[in-house]
This record gives structure tokens, C-alpha cells and sequence, in this order.
């Protein structure tokens, strides 16, 4: 939601992550070939203090950016994305407007939802065989050439550097990541965490990170996934100066989705 993004900005200012002590290791379960599901604790003072991580191979699937402005529906939950469109996970497409366009650039399928490219230096960029994270500050990114593009905060550098600045305020938070071999991830915690803080620990974590971005934070922020039996919907409730507390119970309708289909 766009009233955080201030408070975002001030944030995402370059600072080295501090080295950290051995990395817990991961269980992951396989929800199909090519995804893939973990989650671990980390360190909270609210909530159920863990950490949830979709790892997707783009070689399996590929990724969609639908929005209201493009298919005319009203604003729903990720799971409801999921059913009308079939797809196997969701999360979110960034922060929004108040009326429901993307915060930065945006394009679906050729078409410009948002044409507006901000400072923000991380694109997602993705077609039907490819899909990686673009970090403006030492790759190019031509608009034009991208059939689909998602832009948001960089949380990570190309070095590999936290570049947030600690502060006090904390919220859910919802995140896009690639790893060192070419899988796009998506990360929910719905404890709250300062952004800076939240990279720390992500990094020491052995999930091989490259690239991360910032997607949204607060109850808004969702990870939704199915296959076969198996459901996993995750969604955020505190946020510093909005909603101080862990009580919300339900999935807030969005906006925009970033969709996960199989090949």
C-alpha cells in the first residue's frame, strides 16, 4: 500500500549486512517438481515468528502479472486470484496507488499498467521460458523489450549488501528473491520485522540469495500456494502506526497478483 512508501524510501539507503553465525538448515517439500516449500523461525517479539519460502523454478513454470486495470475485476483475496485463474501460487504485485495501478512500472503480456519508471532500482522481468530480477544499479532495463515487468524496491545490492538502514517501525512483509541458480522465490513473515533487520536475516539463511525486492508489507502482505492437497495461505496483520497488533484473520483483497501457472 502506498501511505508505507515514505517510510520505505528514507529506509533504502546502503549498509553493509553484518556477518552472521552458521545458517540453520532448511527442510523443503516438494509441492510439484520445480516447487518447492520451507519454512523456519526467526527471531520476533509477536506472532508465530516464522518465515515462510516458495522456491519456483522458471524452467517448470512461468509467472503472470494480472491486475484490475487489465481484467477489470474489483479487488481479491490471493486464494480467489488463484481459483479464477489457475494458479498454483500468488503473492503480491507490489504496492499500489489508491486506485489500484502498480506504485512502479508494470506490463502485462506487451501492455503498459503503469508506465511510470520510478527510482526504484529492481525490475522483475519475465517472458514464457525466462524469469530473473534486473538490478538497474549495474544491469540495463529496456522497457521496451520486456513483454512483462514488475518494478519495486531493491532490498539487496548487486554486491549482495543489505541497503536498508535500521529503523523502528515494523511490519509483515512480503518479498521477491532469486538464488544462485536461477529460482525465483517468494518470502512471507507475518511477524513483524524493520526491513533492515528482515534482510539480515534472510541472508543468513542458506537460500543462496542474489537479488530481492520488496513487494508489500503489513496485512496486505500474502503467499498463497496449492497443489493437490496441500494449501498454504500466509498473510500479514501488524504494522507500525496503522495496525499494531496480530489480530487480523483474513486474506485483504488486492489489487494486483503475481501469479505462478505451470508450463
Amino acid at each position: 500500500m502506498l501511505t508505507r512508501r515514505a517510510a520505505l524510501i528514507a529506509a533504502a539507503a546502503t549498509l553493509a549486512a553484518p556477518a552472521h553465525a552458521q545458517a540453520p538448515r532448511l527442510t523443503w517439500a516438494t509441492l510439484r517438481p520445480g516447487l518447492d516449500h520451507t519454512r523456519t523461525r526467526l527471531d520476533a517479539t509477536i506472532g508465530d515468528r516464522l518465515l515462510h519460502v516458495l522456491r519456483i523454478s522458471p524452467q517448470r513454470f512461468r509467472f503472470t502479472l494480472l491486475t484490475g486495470e487489465a481484467t477489470g475485476k474489483s479487488p481479491r483475496s490471493a486464494a480467489r486470484w488463484a481459483r479464477e485463474h489457475d494458479l498454483i501460487a500468488a503473492t503480491n504485485a507490489g504496492m499500489f496507488h489508491p486506485n489500484g495501478l502498480p506504485v512502479g512500472f508494470a506490463k502485462a503480456e506487451g501492455r503498459v499498467i503503469q508506465p511510470t519508471i520510478t527510482r526504484d532500482r529492481c525490475v522483475f522481468v519475465f517472458n514464457r521460458t525466462r524469469a530473473r530480477i534486473l538490478d538497474r544499479a549495474c544491469e540495463p532495463f529496456d522497457a521496451e523489450s520486456q513483454p512483462n515487468a514488475l518494478q519495486s524496491i531493491r532490498m539487496i545490492s548487486c554486491g549482495g549488501e543489505n541497503v536498508w538502514t535500521q529503523q523502528d517501525r515494523r511490519w509483515s512483509i512480503a518479498c521477491l528473491a532469486q538464488d544462485a541458480h536461477a529460482n525465483i522465490l517468494f518470502l512471507h513473515t507475518r511477524s513483524p520485522h524493520s526491513v533492515h533487520d528482515f534482510i539480515n536475516a534472510i541472508q543468513a539463511l542458506p537460500l543462496s540469495l542474489t537479488r530481492c525486492m520488496y513487494l508489500e508489507g503489513g496485512p496486505e502482505a500474502t503467499l498463497y500456494a496449492r497443489a493437490g492437497e496441500t494449501e498454504i495461505e500466509r498473510y500479514g496483520s501488524f504494522e507500525t502506526a496503522f495496525n499494531e497488533n496480530d489480530a487480523n484473520g483474513f486474506a485483504w483483497p488486492l489489487p494486483n497478483i503475481l501469479g505462478v501457472v505451470p508450463r
